[in-house]
């Protein structure tokens, strides 16, 4: 088996995705993302009206996750429609993508076999890539420094429980981050970051320095429009 840096690998896939598809803003939609990179997102329901096409245990692997990725009949990533709130299907969602984008069916498809125990490393690495996609850790900690009331578990699109594992390996997640990764990131959410709404009549711009005041109605610091 060969040797596995998985967290330094999966910090610098979720950087490398948000720069070549242009995720800019928060919180991350992993059906854009899909839809970008071409990968096909297949809801249950939709797979249950195709009886013989696809595998009949894949009810009860559902039950198992919110979604998995199918190599046979057809390359896609089936998920659970019937889930209330999009937290955790849109970690389980970056999750399968980690798969996809770190070429872990190419790479390792030994053990990325159907049927077979789920690797270890591997799932580990996708866990990774998923909380970086979905709360990469320089936006993490401008929010977390600049807004701390607003660095919760909704601005990131995140279940409780997934906010919490963000946050428990935030400082483990942060030695892989470098000073280019993170600028570019940076610069990715810059509009975003900067975006503000006017506590007193709405109004909604990007604050660019200077007094931080709204050009509408001069109201003084504006919330930002997270």
């Amino acid at each position: 088996m060969p040797a596995f840096s998985g967290g330094d690998r999966a910090v610098h896939y979720a950087c490398a995705v948000c720069a070549d598809l242009q995720v800019s803003r928060l919180p991350v939609d992993p059906f854009a993302l899909a839809q970008s990179a071409g990968i096909t997102l297949v809801p249950f329901s939709s797979a249950m009206n195709a009886p013989g096409f696809f595998p009949e245990d894949l009810g009860h692997r559902l039950r198992m996750a919110c979604a998995v990725t199918l190599t046979y009949p057809t390359f896609c990533i089936v998920y659970r429609d019937d889930l209330s709130g999009g937290g955790r299907l849109r970690f389980a969602l970056a999750h399968e993508l980690g798969h996809l984008f770190m070429n872990h069916y190419r790479d390792y498809p030994d053990r990325m076999f159907s049927g077979m125990s789920a690797d270890s490393s591997l799932e580990e690495e996708a866990d990774t890539f998923a909380r970086n996609l979905l709360a990469p850790v320089p936006l993490v900690d401008v929010i977390r420094y600049n807004r701390p009331r607003q660095a919760r578990a909704e601005v990131f699109g995140l279940s409780r429980r997934d906010w919490i594992t963000r946050l428990d390996a935030l400082e483990g997640d942060r030695a892989h981050v470098d000073e280019n990764m993170a600028n570019t990131l940076i610069w990715l959410f810059h509009d975003y970051l900067l975006g503000r709404r006017c506590s007193s009549c709405g109004h909604t711009f990007t604050f660019t320095g200077g007094e931080d005041v709204c050009p509408n109605c001069g109201a003084a610091v504006p919330d930002w429009d997270l």
